[in-house]
């Protein structure tokens, strides 16, 4: 019989309209002013400000920090830190994508800390037992952040770093349906595929565990059966219900037993080249299933996901049913315009560097420094798209 450990989970409240329960928490988790740390866009579309008044009603004092675009540097980390100590602010509110989610829970943990985000990189320091109650609302459906234990931003030079730990995790999180329904199908697909790549790793990684295969494999059912329509019917609220409650269950999977090789190439892929991190991550794993399976370790789950996926309980039918996947979701087997330059060698580097190897290690199978390569060819080999994505 083997070992292994089961995260915790925070309280998950789930369901359209569930949004307006946010005072009621945030007062629950303290008095204080609450820091709202979103993604930009959100505040142009009014959404910060409905929050803001839903909680004045409640007389809680609200700071908004709507200034995340695209993956927080760790520079705007060490800012909103700032802010949240001259604001006195007692509870921490991540609201977007995952990138707004990654900082929000960051900054939670180190503001009180008084150092800067890089004192904690790859818990080169242990985190802070002093941190914020923070809570999570999703805007996308993929990410899973609001479950998971780990955080990533980028340097000034575009290079991701990683921050891991129970006390990074959200205190609680909601999750409402109606915040994505106005996600375009692109990024509903993108951030979908980013969810299946959680569950499909999470479900057949080398630590993987009878916890990783109860949330993986059931999240791969969900999304399979669900993501496409909610692709071509975005304003089906059932269809992103089932979505986002994937995305959570398959962001158990990776919180429990983590990612291995589509997430090692997508990582280094996008500290070379601006690409979205699900879209990348759908392109590097369609590129190098075939290669896993064709090892013999790692089988048997394999051949699980393959099944929840919809295809038969056979390892090798895995490419082509996840390769099906993204053509229901439109995503086709193509660089985005911005990677022509990437070589094969400059992203088998970034694959084995200190951020990204971990995620290789986790692979059920070895890999060598020349299978770095022979995997980062196959997705360098892939055709760049006419246009910019």
């Amino acid at each position: 019989m083997r070992t292994f450990n089961m995260g915790q989970v925070p309280p998950v409240t789930f369901g359209a309209g569930r949004v307006q329960k946010l005072p009621n928490l945030a007062t629950s988790l303290g008095s204080g002013p609450v820091l709202i740390i979103a993604d930009a866009i959100l505040a142009d579309l009014g959404v910060t400000e409905h929050l803001k008044q839903l909680m004045s009603k409640k007389g809680l004092s609200v700071e908004i920090a709507a200034e995340i675009s695209g993956e927080p540097k760790e520079a705007l980390v060490d800012a909103l830190c700032e802010r949240a100590r001259q604001a006195g602010a007692d509870v921490i509110v991540g609201l977007g994508g995952g990138a707004a989610m990654d900082a929000a829970k960051l900054v939670a943990a180190i503001a009180t800390s008084n150092q800067p985000a890089e004192n904690f990189a790859l818990a080169a320091m242990p985190l802070p037992k002093t941190g914020l109650p923070s809570i999570a609302i999703p805007t996308t459906a993929g990410t899973g952040s609001e479950v998971t234990r780990t955080s990533v931003i980028s340097k000034s030079d575009g290079s991701k770093i990683w921050f891991w730990g129970e006390d990074i995790m959200f205190s609680q999180a909601i999750l409402d349906p109606e915040l994505t329904l106005s996600l375009p199908p692109n990024l509903t697909a993108w951030t979908g595929i980013d969810a299946v790549a959680h569950a499909l790793e999470g479900s057949t990684a080398i630590n993987t565990s009878p916890a990783g295969l109860l949330f993986g494999l059931e999240a791969l059912r969900i999304l399979a059966n669900a993501l496409p329509g909610a692709v071509d019917n975005g304003t089906d609220i059932d269809l992103r219900a089932q979505v986002l409650w994937g995305s959570m269950v398959a962001g158990l999977a990776l919180h429990n037993c983590n990612t291995h090789m589509g997430h090692n190439i997508s990582h280094a892929l996008g500290s070379l080249a601006r690409v979205h991190h699900g879209h990348a991550t759908g392109l590097a794993l369609e590129a190098i299933l075939p290669w896993l399976v064709s090892k013999q370790e790692g089988h048997a789950n394999y051949a699980q996901a393959a099944e929840a996926l919809g295809g038969p309980a056979k390892a090798e039918a895995l490419p082509d049913v996840f390769s099906d996947l993204m053509r229901r979701c439109h995503i086709a087997a193509q660089l985005p315009s911005g990677c022509e330059s990437v070589t094969a060698a400059q992203l088998s580097g970034e694959m084995q560097n200190a951020a990204n190897i971990g995620m290789a290690r986790n692979a059920v199978c070895d890999i060598t420094e020349g299978d770095f390569l022979e995997l980062a060819s196959r997705v360098t080999a892939l055709p760049i798209a006419a246009t910019a994505s």
